[in-house]
């Protein structure tokens, strides 16, 4: 995949990766960005375009690392990003999934497997909701108060990751029975957009992230 540069439109970047809109929400960008280049927006929105334009490309390409991620990288900015990103997985994307898992199985009536799949989907969201819990209670405070000896990563987010890649495969091949259409694909639809979201955000904690934190355990 091409990597973004500073003289890359930021319109055709959203318009090749749809993706992108919540990420670049994130980094303080609204939808109507015009026609210019990402060093453009990023000048008027007072975004500092390297960290934009590592962000996004580890976002969107696995291959992808940032050349200099400490520095580039302020670790007041890349925890601000995470925090919205968990915020975005709270208030929009697990409840966006339950709206539509709850309408599926109420108009698809009682003949299928849909239950054991809502349970599945339930233990990973709970799974999900308490590595959230430790980012807000104990990681990012931590990192904000300058304790980053004592910080621990939560291997959680890998475990969810595997789970909502079962939780689509399930779905994929083993869902039996009657069912809505429009509401199963509306359902699968949402978790493929959350495995997704997670999938490219464990790279940048990962990527981006951990260098930081290591960098400042060795000074």
């Amino acid at each position: 995949m091409a990597l973004y540069n500073r003289d890359s439109k930021l319109s055709e970047a959203i318009m090749a990766h749809p993706s992108l809109i919540p990420v670049v929400n994130r980094l303080g960008i609204r939808l109507g960005v015009g026609d210019g280049s990402i060093g453009m927006v990023c000048a008027g929105c007072n975004i500092g375009t390297d960290f934009f334009l590592s962000v996004i490309n580890t976002f969107l390409d696995e291959d992808y690392f940032p050349s200099d991620a400490t520095g580039t990288f302020s670790l007041a900015k890349t925890v601000d990003y995470l925090q919205k990103t968990n915020n975005y997985y709270l208030r929009v994307q697990l409840p966006n999934i339950d709206r539509h898992f709850g309408s599926l199985i109420e108009r698809s009536g009682s003949d299928n497997n849909l239950h054991l799949l809502r349970k599945f989907y339930q233990d990973m969201r709970g799974q999900l909701t308490e590595c959230l819990s430790y980012d807000e209670d104990i990681l990012f405070p931590a990192l904000t108060g300058g304790s980053v000896d004592s910080v621990e990563f939560n291997s959680g987010y890998s475990e969810v990751e595997e789970k909502l890649h079962d939780l689509l495969f399930f779905f994929v091949e083993h869902l039996k029975g009657e069912y809505d259409l429009n509401l199963c694909t509306a359902v699968v639809s949402a978790v493929f957009s959350l495995a997704k979201d997670v999938c490219q955000n464990n790279r940048i904690r990962s990527r981006i992230l951990l260098p930081l934190v290591e960098k400042l355990k060795r000074i």
